[in-house]
């Protein structure tokens, strides 16, 4: 695999940082890398170490010049053919726009937030795939450029814990003994400066209280002159040269080592808490304060940096010192577990090994068969989505050389979210065309076939099975629920439609005795799993990212209840609501109302919000909901894939079928083993008297259920193995 990694200039800093270690990682893991920039101090090490580097005059704001790069960059591609093309900055990520139809992927990293104009916001270009370094970088570049959640990655920045650690041998910067030493570290430009100087600004006080402190200050920029002369300031004052510049620092570890407090942000602070400092941070974009077990999830969702927090000033920072230099028993806790934190979840290991994920994930091969798969998909229900996210997730590990297109309700929209080609589901020449092209056409995910909601659903999806028949586009049904099925004639009609396909799996028992009953060959029948269990688990940071948005704490207990709309189901929704109000005054619970299909259930979880106080959530994507689903004590729905998703996190959900006669919440549950009520035993006491059971059982219940959620991964897992056993020896249409 060939990577490039662009950015604009690779001097000294964080981003700078970065991709220093990301490029060092990845070859260690036997990845090809370049790198491209304008050069620099790092680019120096970079080229001193042995790794290939192009100089480019890539740092220009010229759209003149800007025109003569790409034309280089294009000759670039077409002599070195990389892979992966990966940008590390706005301009390279400009100039990278259109090079994924040159036989290559396109990665852009995201590092802060920038500037927005409605020019730059329509300029800007992120990627086949973006990565963020933080949750809240995620949530910047999807709300504020509108890129699709799905193809938003947060991988954290990784900290090398083998350089950046306590305890390797002291050098290069010899220290007074018995001293406790301060140290600020960060670029000293007008936006990265304000530490030193609220530092600077209170050294006289704190030294006359604490004589044996020392401090120092790392870094250079265009506002160095201004600290230097703060600096000899303070000095002046003190009447001792208490405050010492160390300007710009190439060995960062080896004088980190020597500190007892570090003042600071962004990766300076991850580092100097690798290093077993005690950390504060502070700096022009808010301030956290000190760095402990707690704050680390707090601080990790801006990357360290503060965003959103309030602003720093002297009082707090002074506060904050005076009380790591009293309490140096406090001091070394806070260090250690802020340090033990930072070893479980910001190893640079870590990240490179996220990142080659995602490069194998964004290869381009060439397909050898064509799949077009049929559903629900794109109709603004969070559990159709997941299914085909979960399917995508599957395919792709197992067979990434199959070409997959789906038919969804809005296919621009959904080949941005999905990352494939789709087509509209409602338009009968696109999906004809859209048959001859493919091999096979595959039907499912979820309950298609069924008469309960309207016969239109069902003819739709039995005429799409016929019609791919015709077309020479194997049909398959996959991971299929069925039923009801009302009427002697439809079950005549998909019995009919299940005769012509070559493989079908079912997600359910219930479904497959159905099936059975309707005269199918058995041979034909496998047993599967629903596959938005194949979705990967979501970073425990973007629960915090939910709970932060919600204004709510990370402590927070709170009771997910998520409602099905339509009249037929209101008595339901009323026993429901009053069981989830007895719940939460009993137990102390904060409701909140998810909602899973936004065309049908937003009515009623706004009046059922309003009667409980409680809160309306939305998502962008399905891992969201799985995420906030991690945190629950509880989770009560009347959709299916609520309970799937909460299953998929270890949490305990009961359900209740809106439907007497829908048997897929039943068919999940017991599988899974979730508790369920049938709508006809429903009622207030037994909803309660079960819920408060589960509430009790919870810690015992998370175990058993991530054995369960195993099992069910490897049926869904084993039906896309069969599948696409049975792509791979159909005859091809070319």
């Amino acid at each position: 695999m060939k990577i490039l990694l662009l950015t604009d200039r690779l001097e000294t800093g964080g981003a700078e940082t970065h991709i220093a270690q990301l490029a060092t990682g990845l070859r260690r893991m036997g990845v090809d890398i370049t790198l491209l920039s304008s050069g620099g101090n790092t680019a120096d090490m970079l080229e001193a170490q042995g790794f290939r580097h192009i100089r480019f005059p890539i740092h220009t704001h010229n759209p003149l010049r800007w025109l003569l790069l790409r034309r280089d960059l294009i000759r670039l591609q077409r002599r070195e053919k990389f892979d992966i093309l990966h940008a590390h900055a706005r301009i390279p990520a400009l100039l990278l726009r259109g090079f994924s139809h040159r036989d290559c992927a396109v990665a852009v990293t995201v590092h802060a937030r920038f500037s927005i104009t409605p020019l730059l916001r329509r300029m800007c270009y992120w990627g086949e795939r973006t990565v963020a370094v933080s949750e809240d970088l995620r949530t910047y570049v999807t709300h504020e450029y509108r890129v699709p959640a799905e193809r938003v990655r947060v991988i954290p920045n990784g900290i090398d814990c083998t350089c950046f650690c306590p305890n390797a041998p002291r050098s290069v910067f010899p220290q007074e003994p018995r001293t406790l030493r301060i140290l600020f570290a960060s670029r000293l430009d007008r936006d990265c400066s304000l530490g030193a100087e609220l530092l600077l600004r209170i050294a006289p006080s704190l030294l006359r209280r604490f004589p044996d402190v020392r401090i120092g200050i790392a870094g250079g920029g265009s506002d160095f002159s201004r600290i230097a002369t703060l600096a000899a300031e303070t000095n002046r004052i003190i009447g001792t040269d208490a405050v010492t510049l160390y300007g710009q620092v190439k060995d960062m570890a080896s004088l980190l080592r020597e500190q007892d407090i570090f003042i600071g942000v962004s990766r300076a602070a991850m580092e100097a808490s690798a290093c077993g400092c005690a950390v504060i941070l502070c700096g022009n974009e808010g301030y956290l304060g000190v760095l402990n077990g707690d704050t680390m999830r707090q601080a990790a969702l801006s990357n360290f940096c503060c965003r959103d927090a309030h602003a720093a000033d002297i009082y707090c920072l002074q506060n904050d010192l005076v009380f790591l230099l009293s309490r140096p028993d406090l001091r070394a806790q806070y260090a250690a577990d802020a340090r033990a934190e930072l070893l479980t979840r910001f190893g640079a290991e870590r990240m490179c090994r996220e990142t080659l994920m995602l490069y194998h994930r964004m290869l381009k091969k060439s397909p050898v068969r064509t799949l077009l798969i049929g559903g629900y998909f794109g109709c603004r229900n969070l559990g159709d989505d997941a299914i085909l996210s979960g399917f995508l997730e599957g395919m792709h590990t197992i067979a990434p050389d199959i070409r997959i297109i789906a038919l969804t309700g809005k296919p621009r929209r959904d080949a941005k979210h999905f990352d494939i080609p789709c087509v509209n589901r409602r338009n009968p020449i696109k999906v004809a065309h859209a048959m001859l092209r493919a091999d096979v056409f595959l039907c499912g995910g979820g309950s298609l076939l069924q008469n309960s909601t309207s016969n239109r659903s069902l003819s739709y999806y039995l005429h799409l099975i016929g019609l791919a028949k015709r077309l020479g586009a194997h049909p398959m049904l996959y991971a299929a629920g069925i039923g009801p099925l009302y009427g002697e004639r439809a079950r005549r009609r998909t019995a009919k439609a299940l005769a012509t396909c070559t493989y079908i799996s079912l997600r359910d028992l219930n479904s497959m005795l159905a099936v059975e009953a309707l005269g199918v060959d058995r041979a034909k029948l496998h047993l599967g799993a629903d596959p938005a269990l194949l979705m990967p688990l979501p970073p425990i940071s973007r629960k915090h990212a939910q709970l932060q948005g919600l204004a709510l704490p990370e402590t927070a207990r709170y009771l997910c209840v998520i409602l099905k709309g339509g009249t037929s189901s209101i008595d339901t929704r009323r026993i429901i609501i009053a069981a989830a109000r007895m719940l939460c005054r009993r137990h102390g619970l904060r409701p909140l109302f998810p909602i899973l299909d936004r065309a049908h259930d937003t009515d009623a979880a706004r009046d059922a919000a309003k009667q409980l106080h409680g809160r309306v959530v939305t998502f962008a994507e399905p891992a969201d909901a799985t995420a906030l689903f991690t945190g629950a004590a509880l989770v009560i729905t009347m959709r299916l894939h609520a309970m799937i998703l909460s299953t998929a996190a270890s949490t305990p959900a009961i359900g209740i079928p809106a439907d007497p006669a829908d048997e897929k919440i039943l068919s999940f549950a017991n599988p899974a083993g979730q508790p369920a009520i049938r709508r006809e035993d429903l009622s207030v006491a037994h909803l309660v008297e079960k819920a408060e059971r589960v509430l009790t059982e919870n810690s015992t219940l998370r175990p058993f259920f991530e054995s369960c959620t195993s099992d069910l991964r490897k049926k869904a897992k084993k039906d896309l193995e069969n599948i696409t056993a049975m792509i791979y020896n159909i005859n091809s249409k070319q």
